[in-house]
C-alpha cells in the first residue's frame, strides 16, 4: 500500500465513520439551566457517542427534583457525588448519600428529590442516548446566575417528551401506577458506597456497581480505585464504548497515543477500537468511573484480574499485565 496516499475529505469529516476519543475538561461540555435553578451539564451526547450513551452532571439546589415519569427505550443510573438524594422508584424508596448508586431499568415509573441542604452533584447517564434532546429543548443556555424556579404542568411536559420516549404520570397511592410491560419482572438496583465486586490488577482495584442482569445487558458500571503507580495498561476493544469520569485525584489518559491531564471532574470519550491507557503517576489515590456500552465487559475483568490485591511485589505486577492481554484475547479486549 502507498504510504503517502490521501484520505478521502468527506471521510475525514464523518463522524460516524472515523471517530477520535475526547477529553472534556471541568466545567467544560454543553450546559444548561433546568427548570431555572437547576445546573445540567452534558459531557457526552449521542453525537459524541454514536449514540450509544449519554452522560451528564447534574448539580440541583436542594429540595429539587423530578415528578414521577416513565422511560420507553433507555436504561438510566444515577451516582450520587455530593448530597443526599431520595429516590422512588417501582416499590423502591431509597436513600443515597456520597459514593451510592441506583440502575433504573425502562419502564419503572420514577422521581428523586434532594433532600440534603444546599447543592447536590449527580452522575447520571442513559443507555442508548438520546433522551439529552429532551433537556436541551427545555433549558435555557447554562450562562450566568441560575433564575427563578420554575415548573410545568404535566401536559405541557408531555407534549414536548413524545419523540424522546419519555411520559410524565401523575402521583398516585400505587407506585407501580404508570409501569411499562418491558419493565416486567425487573427492579431497579441500588449500589451502596461500600457494596460492589472488588477484583484488582496492576495496583487497580475493580469494584463492579452494575451489570447482567441488572440493566438487561445495556451497561456495565464499575468504580475504578488506582493506587500511585498503578495502571491499566494501554487497551483496545472490538465492540464496547467507554466513558471515564474522574470523582477524585488525577490521573494519565492517553488516548490514541495523545497524553491528558484528567483531573477530578473531567470525562474521557473513548470510541470501541481505540487504544488507552490510564496512569497514575501522582502521590495519592485516583477514583473513577467506568461507563462500558453495552454491558459485559466485566466478564473481562473477573476472567482476568485477582480477588484481592495480595502482594504488590514487581512479579506480581508484571503477572498481571500479562493475565490482562491474553485473557483479552477472549474477550475482544486486545494490547
Amino acid at each position: 500500500m502507498n504510504a503517502n496516499i490521501e484520505i478521502n475529505p468527506r471521510l475525514a469529516e464523518d463522524l460516524a465513520l472515523i471517530r477520535q476519543p475526547r477529553y472534556v475538561p471541568p466545567e467544560d461540555g454543553l450546559s444548561i439551566w433546568w427548570m431555572g435553578d437547576d445546573k445540567i451539564t452534558f459531557q457526552a451526547t449521542c453525537q459524541n457517542t454514536a449514540g450509544a450513551y449519554a452522560f451528564w452532571i447534574d448539580e440541583p439546589p436542594g429540595d429539587v427534583g423530578p415528578p414521577k415519569h416513565v422511560h420507553s427505550r433507555e436504561e438510566e443510573g444515577f451516582y450520587v457525588v455530593e448530597g443526599e438524594v431520595e429516590f422512588k422508584a417501582g416499590n423502591v424508596d431509597a436513600v443515597l448519600t456520597k459514593g451510592a448508586f441506583i440502575a433504573l431499568p425502562k419502564g419503572i415509573p420514577h422521581s428523586w428529590i434532594i433532600t440534603s441542604v444546599g447543592k447536590a452533584k449527580l452522575v447520571t447517564f442513559t443507555a442508548p442516548a438520546g433522551n439529552e434532546g429532551f433537556f436541551l429543548t427545555l433549558g435555557a443556555p447554562g450562562v450566568g446566575p441560575p433564575g427563578p424556579r420554575a415548573t410545568l404542568p404535566l401536559s405541557e411536559i408531555n407534549a414536548r417528551t413524545r419523540r424522546f420516549g419519555v411520559t410524565y404520570v401523575p402521583f398516585t397511592n400505587n407506585p407501580l401506577d404508570g409501569s411499562l410491560q418491558i419493565a416486567a419482572g425487573r427492579n431497579p438496583t441500588v449500589v451502596q458506597a461500600s457494596e460492589g465486586e472488588g477484583l484488582f490488577a496492576c495496583g487497580v482495584t475493580y469494584i463492579i456497581k452494575a451489570c447482567g442482569p441488572t440493566t438487561s445487558g445495556a451497561y456495565t458500571l464499575i468504580e475504578i480505585i488506582i493506587e500511585p503507580g498503578g495502571i491499566m495498561p494501554s487497551h483496545r476493544h472490538a465492540a464496547f464504548e467507554e466513558g471515564i469520569y474522574v470523582l477524585e485525584g488525577k490521573v494519565d489518559a492517553i488516548l490514541n497515543g495523545e497524553t491528558y491531564d484528567a483531573v477530578a471532574g473531567s470525562f474521557l470519550i473513548i470510541p470501541w477500537g481505540l487504544p488507552h491507557e490510564i496512569r497514575n503517576s501522582a502521590d495519592r489515590l485516583a477514583r473513577l468511573l467506568l461507563l462500558s456500552v453495552p454491558g459485559g465487559v466485566e466478564d473481562y475483568y473477573r476472567a482476568a484480574c485477582r480477588s484481592t490485591s495480595a502482594e504488590h511485589a514487581p512479579q506480581i505486577f508484571d503477572a498481571d499485565v500479562q493475565s490482562l492481554t491474553q485473557v483479552g484475547l477472549r474477550f475482544g479486549v486486545f494490547a
